[in-house]
């Protein structure tokens, strides 16, 4: 009996079979696209059989209940039965047991064909739609982003869906993510601009002391980006070549080079640019967040269990430990969740802010900043931290070099002269 979660195949309960869920949901890290959801629902059959609603390509949906209200954890279609009895002497005849695994509607994109007519160059968001469109996924234009940059046109002779979206989405920095509930939709590069956060939690709501890591895994200091269209006579496309000199210098050259569906320079050179920024020195990463939910209030359990990818989490209270942070904003990029009767864990997949937001507008810095105090270039100034949104500056590009404003007027005061 799995208690206060509920387990339907096909719309028949199956909860009082069901001993165990796992489900993963979302991705691990940021240097790849979500993998689809899947569910591994143990089953106790004893000495009954397993009902007939149970088989490959029923749909199973998966929730916890929480004050009459029930939150979605999964949702999918079967596509393994194992059956086999546990080992208990002389009564193992008569203990029957099955696992069973569901994968969410990610996966089918994988096996469905698209490609019969050439794409136009359009919006990474228009491409991403018009694949899924083909593939039978329509994806409602509020919830799913339109895309910043061009895409250059294609003709890709029949191929699987997942596998050109994912192309573009690598192209544009955007993510093909689902809902628990399985709605599909994509987020393009300004999706986690002025992110406000969805839940406050303290050290004491971790279930472990989490663990800070600082490497040299995914840095990048010498970038090359390719973008438009080869040469009609042959060739390879067009390269935007950038390096951070001071970061070479101090650990050697780490090289990202990439062949993008981009169609402009401009495009191809705020992807190297921003890669570099983000990349070019090592940073602190949590890759893990494994919550206390027994110890968390009705209130904040209920926000937890509406969290998706995209959420963003203030964490505060770690205790101090060299130079390691003891407070982060954290981006949820996924979780491992077990499920079972009086057990709830939740291990969420976190990732810092700074490593997937979008680069800062103008508007982004603190109004009473003076000119002369800001450090670095515009093009190092990857990430401010959580922003509340304003709109003096709002959608303003950037122009100007520190140094060419003089040094008393702030932000807030800057008129355009000098």
């Amino acid at each position: 009996m799995i208690g206060e979660h509920v387990v339907t195949v096909d719309g028949n309960d199956l909860s009082c079979l069901v001993d165990q869920c796992a489900i993963r949901y979302g991705r691990d890290d940021t240097d790849g696209q979500p993998e689809a959801a899947s569910a591994t629902v143990d089953v106790d059959l004893g000495d009954t059989v397993m009902p007939a609603y149970v088989e490959i390509g029923a749909a199973v949906i998966i929730e916890t209940w929480l004050d009459g209200t029930a939150y979605r954890r999964f949702t999918g279609l079967i596509t393994d039965v194992s059956m086999g009895w546990d080992d208990e002497g002389s009564n193992t005849p008569d203990a029957g047991i099955a696992q069973l695994i569901a994968v969410s509607p990610l996966a089918m994109l994988g096996r469905r064909v698209v490609g019969d007519a050439p794409f136009p160059q359009e919006l990474d968001g228009a491409r991403v739609t018009r694949v899924l469109n083909l593939a039978g996924v329509f994806p409602d234009p509020a919830e799913s982003d339109p895309g910043t940059v061009q895409i250059l046109p294609r003709d890709i002779d029949s191929q699987d869906a997942l596998a050109v979206i994912g192309d573009t989405a690598a192209s544009a920095a955007g993510i093909l993510w689902e809902k628990p509930d399985g709605t599909i939709l994509y987020a393009d590069s300004e999706h986690r601009r002025n992110a406000l956060f969805d839940i406050s939690l303290d050290a004491c709501d971790v279930l472990v002391t989490p663990t800070w890591q600082r490497n040299l895994s995914g840095l990048v200091n010498k970038v090359s980006v390719g973008y438009g269209i080869e040469p009609e006579g042959g060739g390879d496309q067009p390269r935007y070549l950038a390096q951070n000199d001071v970061s070479i210098a101090r650990f050697g050259l780490y090289n990202y080079t990439s062949a993008t569906e981009l169609a402009a320079l401009a495009d191809a050179q705020a992807l190297g640019g921003l890669l570099l920024a983000r990349n070019s020195l090592p940073v602190w990463v949590m890759p893990d967040l494994p919550l206390d939910v027994k110890g968390l209030s009705a209130e904040q359990t209920a926000t937890l269990l509406g969290l998706m990818m995209h959420s963003l989490i203030s964490l505060t209270g770690l205790p101090a430990i060299g130079n390691a942070p003891t407070t982060a904003a954290l981006w949820v990029e996924g979780w491992q969740e077990t499920l079972a009767h009086g057990i709830h864990e939740i291990e969420l997949s976190v990732s810092g802010y700074c490593r997937t937001a979008p680069a800062p507008r103008w508007d982004d810095v603190d109004p009473a900043l003076t000119w002369d105090q800001a450090r670095g270039t515009w093009d190092e100034a990857v990430c401010f931290g959580p922003q509340v949104p304003g709109d003096t500056w709002a959608d303003v590009p950037a122009s100007l070099r520190w140094d060419a404003v003089p040094a008393g007027i702030t932000w807030d005061t800057y008129t355009g002269e000098g």
